[in-house]
C-alpha cells in the first residue's frame, strides 16, 4: 500500500543505521526503474527498514511511497530484529556474477539494436517519414 513521505515517523534516536552514504545511485536506480522494494513501517508508521530508500524518494519529491505495515504491538526488541535483519542478511554479487550481469546487458543491447541490416530499415524508413513530413507542411502551407 501507499502511503504518504510525511506521514512516516524516523526514530534517529534508535535506528542502527545513522548515515545514510551515497545515496545518488540509488536515486538514480529508483528514478530508472521505480522502487523494486517496498519500505517497512509499524503499524505506527514509523519507519522499521528503508531509511537509505526513503531519503532517495524524499530527494525525488516523491509525496507517497509504497509501504509493507508490520504489526510489532510495541516489541522493540522484534523492531530491531526487523531492522538487522534487513541490512545484515544479504550477499554481494560475486565477480563473476557481475561480469555475467555486464554479459547480459551487453547481449539485450545488441538485440536491441539489431543487426546492421535492421537498423539500414530503421534508417531509411526515418528518412522516408522525414520527406514525407515536410511534404504534409508543404501542403497544409498551400491551404493556409
Amino acid at each position: 500500500m501507499k502511503i504518504s513521505i510525511n506521514r512516516i515517523i524516523v526514530n534517529e534516536e534508535t535506528r542502527i543505521r545513522q548515515d545514510q552514504g551515497n545515496i545518488a545511485p540509488l536515486e538514480n536506480s529508483i528514478r530508472k526503474v521505480g522502487l523494486l522494494n517496498p519500505i517497512l513501517v509499524d503499524e505506527n508508521d514509523t519507519l522499521v527498514a528503508g531509511f537509505r530508500r526513503l531519503a532517495a524518494c524524499r530527494n525525488l519529491g516523491w509525496e507517497e511511497i509504497e509501504v509493507n505495515v508490520v504489526s510489532f504491538d510495541g516489541d522493540l526488541l522484534k523492531m530491531l530484529d526487523a531492522e538487522v535483519d534487513e541490512n545484515l542478511f544479504r550477499k554481494d554479487f560475486t565477480p563473476e556474477e557481475v561480469e555475467s550481469i555486464e554479459r547480459r546487458r551487453q547481449e539485450i543491447l545488441r538485440k536491441l539494436r539489431g543487426n546492421i541490416f535492421q537498423r539500414f530499415w530503421r534508417w531509411l524508413k526515418s528518412i522516408f517519414r522525414l520527406c514525407k513530413r515536410g511534404d504534409d507542411i508543404k501542403q497544409d502551407r498551400n491551404h493556409v
